[in-house]
């Protein structure tokens, strides 16, 4: 039986859906309503028990001994989200909130500063402490809140104690899954910036695996790629995962509706037990909640989102416009052109064969390149390359495919 930490109880916002024309939108002066719509950020970890795959040797795990210092939040099984946040500031006032004042390790602190970031984010003020205290967990958050450094800081923190105190070894201590390779990337760049000292790799299929192989031989600490890839690096015998201490699976969800179920539940079967599992997921389909019923020990819930189900960051306006396929080129071209003011635009599809139709039908006018699985690494690589860049302002891609870009200044 989960422990409810964190829920929202605000009533659930009616939603108001936009039926307008595109000649509507196009004006400048419409008057309309904006509203927020859900697109879920996620992550996971689970704990289970470790069964190596033939000739997969197995050893003795690791274990934690150092501790952090208090945080003054106030943990408890029932609490509104909005009111936590609330004592957290009341109790220290604003120098609660530094995270110099948290008491992480100083290599930290210092990178996030020079990063900008010197102030917990809600989400990661509420995971903090459970965290350092070792729970399990299954957090959900709105997109935009800095999920990932929400159960980063934890496991970086005791990851670099422990390295002081024991030395550092050759097997992952930490490893990250996640749906996607755009978004494993990120995942890892987050890890590399706010604990430089660190050693991380980010393993993903459609690069060569000998490289990844000889990385990994080398000894690293924080191991996150795709369930697809860690699956042919256990069978290749090239990961240990026998001192793993902290599993998370990032877009739990998503994992599920990219195919990767099956994979996901093997490595969970050859994990160490003795471990500490953070999930964060937007949803909760009956896979995940399997998954945690089965490998999460007496997890805490923190939920910042609660039934409201607007989990895109406050300022993003969404429109609905009804077309069929056919007509959707002929009603994009035009509100591209108003909107996007010839800027960057990101166009989402829910199949590979609509990104492949619309970016066809649209490149007879504008400069536009299609983003979805299908594509080769290389390719992939070229495609966001030259959208970067301004080769081309207009990139059509699967809502998969998607999910962890980097891009700034996109404009619509």
């Amino acid at each position: 039986m989960m422990n409810t930490v964190f829920k929202r109880t605000t009533s659930l916002a009616s939603r108001r859906i936009l039926a307008a024309s595109a000649q509507t939108l196009l004006h400048h002066f419409h008057s309309t309503a904006t509203v927020a719509a859900a697109a879920r950020d996620a992550e996971t970890c689970f704990i289970n028990r470790f069964k190596p795959f033939p000739g997969f040797p197995a050893s003795a795990a690791k274990g934690f001994h150092a501790k952090s210092g208090p945080l003054y939040f106030r943990a408890s099984t029932s609490l509104q989200a909005e009111y936590a946040v609330e004592d957290y500031v009341e109790e220290k006032g604003s120098e609660a909130l530094e995270i110099s004042n948290l008491g992480i390790a100083p290599e930290i602190v210092s990178a996030l500063k020079n990063r900008g970031i010197t102030k917990l984010f809600p989400i990661q003020r509420a995971v903090l402490e459970p965290a350092m205290q070792g729970r399990d967990m299954i957090g959900r958050a709105k997109t935009g809140t800095g999920k990932t450094l929400a159960f980063g800081i934890p496991i970086m923190d005791k990851i670099i104690r422990y390295n002081a105190k024991h030395g550092r070894g050759r097997n992952p201590m930490c490893l990250v899954l996640a749906p996607t390779r755009e978004l494993a990337k990120q995942v890892e760049k987050e890890f590399h910036e706010s604990a430089p000292n660190l050693d991380t790799i980010c393993v993903y299929g459609g690069t060569p695996i000998s490289r990844q192989m000889r990385q990994l031989d080398y000894g690293v600490d924080v191991a996150v790629g795709t369930p697809g890839r860690i699956i042919d690096l256990l069978k290749r015998g090239a990961l240990n995962l026998s001192e793993v201490q902290f599993l998370v699976l990032d877009e739990a969800d998503q994992m599920l509706q990219v195919g990767f179920a099956e994979d996901v539940e093997t490595i969970l079967e050859r994990l160490p037990a003795n471990r500490q599992s953070m999930m964060f997921s937007a949803t909760m389909p009956n896979w995940i909640r399997s998954l945690t019923q089965k490998h999460l020990k007496n997890p805490l819930t923190i939920d910042l989102v609660g039934e409201n189900d607007q989990k895109l960051a406050e300022g993003i306006s969404l429109y609905s416009i009804a077309a069929d396929m056919r007509g959707k080129a002929g009603i994009l071209g035009p509100l591209i052109t108003e909107h996007a003011k010839g800027g960057k635009c990101i166009v989402f599809t829910q199949t590979k064969r609509d990104a492949d139709r619309l970016a066809y039908a649209m490149a007879r006018t504008f400069k536009c390149e299609a983003l979805h699985g299908d594509i080769s690494q290389s390719q992939r690589e070229r495609t966001l390359s030259g959208f970067r860049d301004g080769h081309f302002n207009i990139l059509v891609a699967t809502d998969v495919a998607a999910r962890g870009l980097d891009i700034p200044s996109v404009d619509l």
